[in-house]
């Protein structure tokens, strides 16, 4: 198989990972308050370790050090700050600007879901505490599903190749992203009141973001950083098919949640 045929099989060679996301009973479960602000503090960190991961890649594929020298791949280096650019500073549909993970937090406010957990382990790792050592501290308060996602993903962004962490990033977070979402927005469409706002405007900016740009931008990054080699590729694809096995296992934990409230 040509490199050039792997790409354009990607998604196909995931179709039934994503396939099991897009059709996942979660989101009609999804009736009421109670039900939607579980899925908001399940969500939620996926929503934060995204950050990681693009941020790895980042780190990678440009200089963010002193002295300065030039990438390696200056096209992936271009594509990679325009997705950071509005993933950590975007319009927040208020006349300033903020990180999507702090537009998520908002809209958790706004619906009356439990930010506790989530907020106590960032403020542990800002204080300089590792990740894996915040995630012990919390575990008590935070979903186990969440756990593992966020322990894959962190290794992943630390130790993971630079094609596995494209891999991740593109096919399994920008490339399912906008369907995911708009399958929410379309079972969430006619029980959205005013609390729920913020997380209307989070799913719609994210499905315009990526539909539009970031979606099409990460597949020229993963193009770009497996460099024509067939191996790099099906790394990319077995660390993508790997998290989105791990999406399904954290909808699952959803469900359980809500049928055990």
């Amino acid at each position: 198989m040509t490199v050039a045929a792997v790409s354009i099989s990607w998604n196909q060679t995931l179709e039934v990972e994503r396939s099991h996301l897009l059709t996942h009973p979660v989101y009609a479960l999804l009736r009421g308050p109670d039900e939607i602000n579980l899925f908001l503090k399940h969500h939620v960190w996926a929503v934060w370790d995204f950050m990681s991961l693009l941020k790895a890649l980042q780190a990678r594929l440009t200089c963010v050090r002193v002295p300065w020298v030039p990438s390696a791949l200056p096209f992936a280096a271009r594509l990679v700050n325009e997705i950071v650019l509005e993933e950590e500073t975007d319009d927040d549909g208020r006349g300033g600007n903020a990180s999507h993970f702090e537009l998520y937090l908002e809209a958790m406010r706004d619906a009356g879901a439990d930010t506790g957990p989530i907020n106590r382990f960032v403020c542990r790792v800002a204080g300089g505490n590792h990740w894996s050592q915040s995630l012990r501290e919390g575990a008590a308060e935070i979903p186990q599903a969440a756990q593992k996602f966020v322990t894959h993903h962190l290794q992943l962004a630390e130790t993971g190749s630079l094609a596995a962490v494209a891999g991740a990033f593109t096919l399994a977070r920008e490339g399912v992203i906008p369907d995911m979402f708009h399958r929410l927005l379309m079972e969430l469409g006619e029980k959205m009141p005013e609390r729920y706002g913020r997380f209307s405007y989070y799913l719609r900016r994210h499905i315009e973001l990526d539909g539009k740009e970031h979606g099409p931008a990460s597949n020229r990054l993963l193009e770009s950083v497996t460099e024509g080699s067939e191996a790099k590729a099906q790394e990319a694809i077995e660390a993508a098919r790997h998290s989105l096995r791990l999406r399904g296992d954290l909808y699952d934990a959803v469900l359980q949640s809500v049928s055990g409230s």
